[in-house]
């Protein structure tokens, strides 16, 4: 038997306290262009801070990680993780990719995606679960406050999009817990 990947979807409410996190961070850089994102009107920001507002941003995700297959206490901050934002208009999408090792098939490290701004048109978010049964696709038309959490090795991405904001504030994690029993999901 082979590992399996899995999705959770859950819904923070309201975002403000995300976006408000966001401003105490010491330092942005945009890398639009050297990343997954793409499109003429996809825009990605890079956020590094102290360790303090890093944590402010994890605790308010944690506690929105409302599933007894995962030990909130064993999400631990990897050395060197950064907060990234994704901001997309008309035209914009984030071609298919994953986090980690390709050669790793499936990870234990965890991957959040938090929806602050969603467009009305398009922007679907889409991807692809390996299991002992072969692969299957998926695809999740996102609201505001819509927080997934998966491991690194799911590979993911979004649709181009119409007209509008869309805004996703994403961070990587460490998972330290006994683990889950993937085949479960």
């Amino acid at each position: 038997m082979i590992d399996e990947n899995w999705l959770i979807k859950t819904n923070v409410g309201d975002v403000k306290p995300y976006e408000e996190a966001l401003k105490f961070y010491d330092r942005a850089e945009d890398v639009s262009g050297r990343t997954s994102a793409a499109g003429p009107n996809t825009k990605q920001i890079d956020y590094f801070g102290t360790d303090k507002y890093i944590q402010l941003l994890t605790n308010f995700i944690i506690k929105n990680i409302d599933d007894p297959r995962i030990d909130r206490s064993a999400i631990t901050i990897p050395w060197g993780t950064h907060t990234w934002t994704v901001e997309g208009q008309d035209r914009s999408y984030h071609i298919l990719h994953r986090h980690g090792k390709p050669e790793v098939r499936c990870n234990k490290n965890l991957a959040t995606v938090l929806y602050l701004n969603v467009p009305k048109q398009g922007g679907e978010f889409y991807f692809i679960l390996e299991k002992n049964t072969g692969i299957e696709p998926h695809i999740i038309k996102p609201e505001v406050g819509d927080l997934f959490l998966f491991p690194w090795s799911v590979y993911h991405g979004v649709y181009p999009q119409g007209p509008g904001l869309r805004k996703t504030v994403n961070m990587d994690y460490n998972y330290t817990g006994n683990g889950y029993l993937l085949s479960e999901w």
